[in-house]
């Protein structure tokens, strides 16, 4: 039996998860279309605005 290990993360490990996802895919897209980068960062902005709100301990590594 499988058991998904993203059901025992938590929201703000989850959120971490999607902020890493989205700076890496923006840094891809910028080397061939610098306002869809832009688009990603803006997402990903929003998403380390959470983290902040929730006092992220994982914030400081």
């Amino acid at each position: 039996m499988m058991i998904d290990v993203m059901l025992f993360k938590t929201e703000e490990e989850r959120l971490c998860q999607k902020y890493t996802a989205l700076m890496e895919k923006a840094f891809k897209t910028a080397l061939f279309d610098k306002e869809k980068s832009d688009k990603i960062n803006a997402r990903a902005k929003k998403i380390m605005e959470q983290l902040k709100r929730m006092n992220y301990k994982g914030l400081d590594k």
